[in-house]
């Protein structure tokens, strides 16, 4: 008698392996691993096609609603705050590029 491989992937929880039966890749379908993702350019193009419709009925607005909600959130802070660096890396590139020319007074929008 053949003897079934099982999966064997850990729980964070309990720290059991699965005793799911495996597939061809050796993990159960719980367990198989993220996907790669489409390799044709027909796939691709299928995908693309698929997620422009899925934005068209209305995940746009939802994606957009959470987009707010997480600027209201305290985001708007995190993204001033790379502003700020950004900023700082663009003044000391022109400084190392050209060291004998005065940097002007910049308006800072975060001032």
């Amino acid at each position: 008698m053949k003897r079934k491989i099982k999966c064997g992937a850990y729980a964070r929880s309990t720290g059991n392996p699965c005793q799911a039966k495996a597939l061809t890749n050796g993990r159960c379908k719980n367990h198989g691993g993220m996907s790669t993702g489409p390799k044709t350019p027909e796939g691709r193009q299928a995908i693309a096609q698929a997620t422009r419709q899925r934005m068209v009925s209305g995940q746009r607005k939802k994606a957009l609603e959470g987009f707010y909600r997480w600027l209201d959130n305290g985001g708007r802070d995190y993204l001033s705050s790379l502003a700020k660096e950004r900023f700082k890396r663009l003044q000391v590139m022109r400084l190392k590029a050209c060291p004998s020319v005065p940097l002007p007074v910049t308006f800072l929008p975060w001032n």
